[in-house]
């Protein structure tokens, strides 16, 4: 709680873009078995992939979609903390 209330809009947009981040790569490895072993599930332009290299560069558009769209939330979420931390309760001393 202590960094929300401290963190620069630097530190919350790379708190928040690392832990999306990993989450998504975690996500595009398991991409990467299923391309090699079922590329049909895989779209490109609605035609189903025929081989793992047609579903890899589909993967790697999702990925990098995704990563755009990661930074953009990334962007506003810490914008929003930093609009509103002046409502988040204050430390106590003890």
């Amino acid at each position: 709680m202590h960094y929300i209330r401290t963190a620069s809009f630097g530190g919350l947009f790379t708190t928040t873009f690392l832990v999306a981040a990993s989450f998504q790569i975690t996500l595009a490895i398991l991409g990467l078995v299923l391309a090699v072993l079922s590329p049909g599930l895989f779209n490109m332009n609605g035609v189903p992939a025929t081989s793992p290299a047609g579903a890899i560069g589909v993967l790697i558009f999702l990925l990098c979609f995704a990563l755009f769209m990661n930074a953009a939330i990334s962007a506003i979420g810490a914008a929003i903390v930093l609009a509103w931390r002046r409502f988040l309760p204050k430390a106590r001393l003890a």
